[in-house]
């Protein structure tokens, strides 16, 4: 998880420069008709999510996974779970198959630790932009960016996305 950690340091060193937390009024502001996401309404769809989660007591699954942390995007990857834990990542891309370095992927309950981390650290952000999907079924994570909505450009921090969700036995 030191992926995520790295890029919120990052993003919160690039809205003190743009002048949020604590950096004062600065050349820019929030993009017009930007609107703090709703952190009650975000929190409340995370424990939701859970307890679906931990409802539909998968221990066994795959997925794809894609990351893009600008300017960086990462080789789409099979992620495979046993017990709870992960037993292997592949490259999606047979021509690509190494992974690179950085790229951390994990059990559903490390993507949900990052939404949590995620919605900690936008609370204080000026112009924030976070955005969660969640499947309505079992309620792992589908979709994912956090970013911020300085005018007159989006800056994505981290994104990515779980395509190809199936239980296993």
């Amino acid at each position: 998880m030191t992926r995520p950690v790295l890029l919120m340091v990052l993003s919160c060193l690039a809205c003190a420069q743009a002048g949020g937390v604590g950096g004062g009024p600065g050349p820019q502001s929030c993009a017009p008709g930007a609107v703090q996401p709703g952190f009650a309404r975000l929190e409340a769809e995370l424990k939701t999510a859970r307890t679906r989660w931990k409802a539909a007591r998968l221990q066994n699954y795959r997925y794809d996974f894609a990351r893009i942390a600008a300017p960086l995007r990462f080789p789409d990857v099979t992620v495979s779970v046993e017990g709870g834990r992960v037993a292997t990542v592949m490259s999606v891309d047979s021509l690509a198959p190494d992974l690179p370095g950085g790229l951390t992927v994990g059990p559903v309950e490390a993507l949900f630790l990052e939404i949590t981390q995620a919605i900690t650290y936008q609370r204080a952000q000026p112009c924030a932009d976070l955005r969660v999907t969640y499947d309505a079924v079992d309620g792992y994570p589908r979709t994912f960016y956090s970013g911020s909505r300085f005018s007159p450009l989006a800056d994505g921090y981290a994104e990515w996305r779980v395509t190809n969700f199936s239980a296993r036995p």
